[in-house]
């Protein structure tokens, strides 16, 4: 704490990180102090020692750092310490960070708002998804699923036709957290979307509402020349394929050549086993027949003993 007061701003940041550290609340007045410190790099460490320490007191300081701090990593360090001290109260000030100039202090106030699941942002984070960035739409999608509110399965949906890939493929992954029956039509659709990690997304959302139509859009993808996207449909086959997943596996596993594909693969035939009950029937041993016929016992010649 009295190394927090050095002249020299190098020994001040080192002095608040090591004080988040310690998880001591007595250190949480001198944290506080530092975010207003002259130098940038001391008041993001302290954003950051303050939400290693979990200080939920310390929410209404934090977030006038995130509204009102000239350095645009200062306004981050304090986004991020949200998600650590896990307050709801820190829903207003990150959703206001969602018109922040700085798009890292945007990306790291809509994870937030992800991470602390507030139900409250839904509408603030859909609003993004007519951001001209693909990155910021592709993280409000993101954080639309870990809130996993019915409120969003319309701008998730709607994301399902954006024109970005990543964008159309984190809205399937999305939905697919929400898990509601009600965006089966939109996912249907999407089983025909040009992009293979999109469609593998869009079947394994489905399944988890209980719709098993998508599943042979995915044993198609294990078919696919792309390393990446066989190993995207191997890890769905085991999560949500059925015994015709196992065989589809099985086969593909057999020609298989990419050593990293192979172990997924493996894996996934394992979990889809382990799943269904499934069991792996050993081949049978042969019993190998002796090179020399065996005599009965009992004919053969008894040596005279020499007397």
């Amino acid at each position: 704490m009295e190394a927090a007061t050095a002249s020299d701003a190098m020994v001040r940041r080192q002095a608040a990180e090591v004080l988040g550290r310690s998880r001591n609340p007595a250190a949480v007045p001198a944290l506080e102090g530092l975010l207003g410190d002259s130098a940038a790099i001391v008041r993001a460490t302290a954003c950051e020692a303050l939400g290693v320490q979990r200080s939920r007191p310390s929410v209404p300081k934090l977030s006038k750092v995130l509204t009102g701090d000239s350095d645009p990593r200062v306004r981050q360090a304090a986004a991020i310490a949200f998600v650590y001290i896990g307050d709801p109260a820190a829903t207003g000030p990150l959703i206001g960070a969602l018109r922040d100039g700085s798009a890292p202090v945007r990306h790291a106030a809509m994870r937030a708002l992800g991470k602390l699941r507030a139900a409250g942002a839904v509408g603030a984070l859909a609003s993004v998804l007519s951001d001209t960035d693909p990155s910021a739409r592709k993280v409000a999608v993101a954080s639309l699923g870990e809130i996993a509110s019915k409120e969003g399965i319309p701008a998730l949906s709607s994301a399902l036709s954006d024109t970005d890939a990543g964008v159309r493929a984190e809205a399937a992954k999305s939905l697919g957290l929400i898990a509601d029956p009600s965006a089966g039509p939109a996912l249907t659709a999407a089983l025909k979307d040009a992009d293979m990690g999109v469609r593998v997304q869009a079947a394994t959302a489905l399944a988890k509402t209980g719709d098993l139509s998508g599943l042979p859009v995915v044993y198609g993808v294990l078919k696919s020349p792309e390393a990446a996207a066989r190993q995207q449909a191997a890890a769905a086959v085991g999560l949500i394929g059925d015994a015709k997943g196992a065989a589809a596996l099985k086969a593909a596993r057999a020609v298989e050549k990419d050593a990293g594909v192979q172990g997924l693969m493996d894996l996934a035939l394992v979990q889809i086993r382990a799943r269904l009950g499934l069991s792996e029937k050993a081949p049978a041993k042969k019993i190998p027949s002796p090179k020399k016929p065996v005599k009965p016992w009992g004919k053969t010649p008894v040596k005279k003993a020499a007397r």
